[in-house]
């Protein structure tokens, strides 16, 4: 019959411990990392989300600045009419932002085109997009609409004035959606190549540029990024996809035109690395779980033995030697208790390994605030309570010419010595984070609007005053919210602030601005500029 020694339960108990141990390591890694992999992937396609949407603001005004000029020279046409073929000619021709130049007169004719078609000229144009041109007078990106061709059209139009002011109607560039263009390309050229792909929507939600051609001019206004999209909002989120594919979605709005601009990657194909690394790891522990199973065998015999020598004694119990037999094994009790100790520690060593790795998951490594992980988890702790809350929404004025100016390393110094700032100049109680970039977000429960916005300028003045690695000033704009008076929950006073530091960027940067959804300009009331 199969015989329980100690030997067997010894090296059975430490086996399972092992294997739990390890599977229960393994386990928990996977899923912290699992979860700092999508939350930087999501990121990312936020990130590159708003570059490219950025790049695409600068594209359109690129075209409403060209056409300008061109307005401009126009502005004779009626005495030169020549000189109409030749601008749309030189218009068209000096770059690939359209696929045709056309001018249009006050009565909605065609006066000149190029490429050249001679039956268009003198057409009288009735199209939706020629019609906003010539009713609304100024410089505009038309919705995209069917033209008489049958094409998907887009027009960016720019009004002609002759010299008295008279309007003589408008010169425009068409963007034939299912073409190629210099648009298509800025937005074609996508890095990945992984199932990722980006696709472009106007302000009404429908498809204007999409890797499937025969998608373009179709309503996506039932997906929830889109429709976060039509709100004016930039963000990211993990969504399905119309083919019912998981994806992870970054989006930004293009400032201006309303048009929103979505990256997206599969979800498995981010998940298909952090497959490949927990395999990486399985196989580089393989061998030194092979060893550790041999020296367990063996101390396991080593163990066993001493019990072995006490039933010899136990046996012999009446010989004089017996005595000193049995003193000598009793010490190895005192070798049993540091075994269990050795144990406790190497599960305490797991567990501190496991702790720093989820302070690590909520703490930004550069500036030892807590990232956006670490955001999220103190705004439900807050919500959980009901505990009035003031929210300080800090970005870094024109960060992005620090970095290119005197390199990441100083703008890396830069960050830092406004995290430091923001530790000096708060309360124990406050919490601090970076949720990313030169983003940062200041929670201060229990305090008053006004504590908030003296706060937040001390806090500004501080940071135009301090002296940095650029040398120079740098200066931060900051939107101040307060829940409950600017939302529901907490995340609303959060939005509300997001705004708030919207609108102070917007209004010429170093600013404070709060949040007045029920001010006279909308949304926020701007405070008082610091002094230089």
């Amino acid at each position: 019959m199969f015989r329980i020694d100690l030997r067997r339960l010894i090296l059975w108990f430490c086996l399972l411990s092992v294997m739990v141990a390890l599977s229960n390591s393994f386990y928990a890694s996977y899923r912290v990392q699992r979860e700092i992999l999508l939350n930087n992937t999501l990121e990312g396609n936020r990130a590159y989300a708003a570059k490219l949407a950025g790049a695409a603001d600068g594209y359109v005004n690129e075209i409403h600045r060209e056409l300008a000029y061109s307005a401009g020279i126009l502005a004779d046409m009626a005495l030169h009419p020549a000189l109409m073929e030749q601008e749309t000619e030189r218009l068209q021709r000096q770059s690939d932002h359209y696929n045709s130049v056309v001018i249009v007169r006050a009565d909605g004719k065609v006066a000149a085109m190029s490429p050249p078609l001679a039956s268009m000229v003198g057409t009288q144009l009735e199209s939706k997009g020629v019609r906003d041109a010539l009713a609304q007078r100024k410089p505009m990106v038309s919705d995209p609409f069917v033209a008489a061709t049958g094409r998907w059209v887009i027009i960016y139009s720019q009004p002609i004035f002759d010299k008295s002011g008279n309007y003589l109607g408008f010169i425009g560039g068409t963007l034939y959606l299912h073409a190629a263009s210099g648009l298509h390309r800025l937005l074609g050229d996508h890095y990945y190549r992984d199932g990722s792909y980006l696709y472009v929507v106007d302000r009404n939600g429908t498809l204007i540029y999409h890797p499937d051609a025969a998608r373009i001019g179709e309503s996506a206004t039932r997906n929830n990024v889109v429709a976060e999209l039509m709100k004016g909002v930039s963000g990211q989120e993990q969504v399905v996809n119309t083919r019912g594919v998981p994806m992870l979605a970054g989006f930004a709005v293009v400032a201006s035109t309303g048009w929103g601009l979505v990256a997206q990657r599969p979800l498995e194909g981010t998940l298909r690395r952090m497959d490949e690394l927990l395999w990486m790891t399985i196989r580089n522990s393989l061998p030194l779980l092979l060893i550790l199973l041999f020296c367990i065998g063996w101390l396991s015999k080593l163990i066993a033995r001493p019990l072995w020598e006490l039933a010899s004694v136990a046996k012999q119990i009446d010989q004089n030697e017996a005595a000193d037999r049995i003193r000598r094994v009793q010490s190895w009790y005192f070798e049993s208790t540091e075994l269990k100790r050795a144990l406790l520690t190497g599960l305490g060593s797991i567990n501190h390994k496991m702790r720093n790795l989820r302070r690590e998951s909520n703490t930004d490594a550069l500036t030892a605030l807590l990232n956006r992980r670490g955001l999220v988890k103190a705004v439900d702790e807050f919500a959980s309570t009901g505990v009035p809350v003031a929210v300080l929404a800090i970005d870094i004025d024109n960060f992005k010419s620090v970095n290119d100016r005197f390199g990441h390393d100083v703008g890396d110094e830069v960050i830092r010595g406004l995290a430091t700032l923001m530790r000096n100049g708060s309360r124990s109680n406050d919490i601090l984070a970076r949720p990313g970039g030169e983003e940062f977000t200041v929670l201060m429960p229990g305090t008053s609007l006004e504590d908030a916005v003296s706060a937040a300028e001390r806090l500004r003045g501080a940071m135009h005053k301090t002296p940095n690695a650029t040398r120079g000033p740098v200066t931060i704009s900051i939107g101040v919210a307060r829940f409950p008076e600017h939302g529901k929950n907490l995340e609303g006073a959060l939005k509300e602030a997001d705004k708030a530091l919207y609108h102070a960027k917007n209004a010429g940067r170093n600013l404070t601005c709060i949040a007045q959804p029920d001010g006279p300009d909308g949304y926020l009331a701007v405070t008082r500029r610091h002094a230089a």
